[in-house]
């Protein structure tokens, strides 16, 4: 299982969902099946949700790498195009000379940290797409 989570730039969760996944990935991210209240969603629906919901928008995403395959292949699809809030960070703290370990990985929570932000209290996808969204606005005045 995984959770997918969507917020909107008005800082709204328009979606949150656990759907079933056959990526590999899913086996280190996900949660089991008899954790949830609910059955998840299926996949097919997922997508064609996914992609009515994402269509022309840009996602940010906050991974090293973007990881395209955890993507329903409709959001990827349907979406205007995919920004990486990691990659906007070091850039931007860098511009700002914040001092961050460069032997470690940034975490989300060390980036929110050190932008001066909440962290989320939870891993819930939800609170990390809000959480996102803070980090990019934040990047998007200090810019």
């Amino acid at each position: 299982m995984l959770q997918y989570a969507f917020a909107d730039d008005r800082g709204n969760v328009v979606m949150s969902a656990f759907v079933r996944s056959e990526a590999p990935s899913a086996l280190l991210l996900g949660c089991p099946a008899e954790d949830l209240a609910m059955e998840p969603l299926d996949p097919e629906a997922f997508d064609f949700i996914a992609a009515k919901l994402c269509g022309g928008a840009t996602l940010v995403a906050y991974q090293r790498v973007l990881q395209g395959g955890l993507l329903p292949f409709g959001a990827a699809r349907s979406a205007a195009g995919v920004e990486c809030a990691w990659r906007r960070f070091q850039q931007t703290a860098r511009a700002l000379g914040l001092s961050y370990s460069l032997r470690d990985p940034l975490t989300l929570n060390d980036c929110l940290s050190l932008a001066g932000l909440p962290v989320p209290i939870s891993e819930d996808a939800a609170l990390r797409a809000l959480a996102i969204r803070s980090l990019w606005r934040w990047m998007d005045e200090v810019d």
